[in-house]
């Protein structure tokens, strides 16, 4: 059973990850059509897929800044996934609060760094940003949930001495 529920997590992982690089892949392609005047997708040949037609509605500026909502949403996505999968397949369920800590500390840095950034160099395009989009990019992946349970059985050892 407990392989079954690992193979199923990693296949949701999996998913949620290719269909994420594929929403923000076409939110690009507008986004340069957007920005450059012409039909990127006529450019590339392929298709604009129906479910991101209303993006092509929106404004540059309104696209440009969705992004980092939608990278909000899709962080919140991967971090409910990592909760449903540690809280399945972990045996010690403290794991959870670490879970929980290491998002909220993701996002936290990556906030203040892109504050920093904007205050700064009154923009979001530094090096500061570049640090954000890394943290982002752990927290929009399965890797804290990875390691937190392959961790688990240290921290079982640790509690007991």
């Amino acid at each position: 059973m407990k392989i079954r529920t690992i193979i199923l997590f990693f296949l949701i992982f999996g998913i949620t990850g290719y269909l994420r690089e594929r929403f923000f892949e076409h939110l690009n392609i507008i986004l340069a059509g957007l920005y450059r005047n012409t039909d990127e997708y006529a450019l590339i040949g392929i298709k604009m897929p129906t479910v991101m037609r209303p993006f092509s509605q929106m404004s540059y500026a309104a696209l440009y800044y969705s992004k980092y909502l939608f990278t909000l949403i899709w962080s919140i996505i991967f971090f409910i996934i990592s909760y449903f999968a540690l809280k399945k397949l972990a045996s010690n369920k403290n794991i959870l609060k670490f879970l929980t800590w290491s998002y909220l500390l993701l996002l936290i840095l990556a906030g203040i760094s892109m504050a920093i950034g904007y205050l700064i160099n009154s923009t979001l395009k530094n090096d500061e940003y570049t640090f954000s989009r890394a943290l982002l990019g752990i927290a929009q992946s399965p890797i804290i949930c990875l390691i937190l349970l392959a961790s688990q059985k240290l921290y079982s050892k640790s509690t007991k001495l």
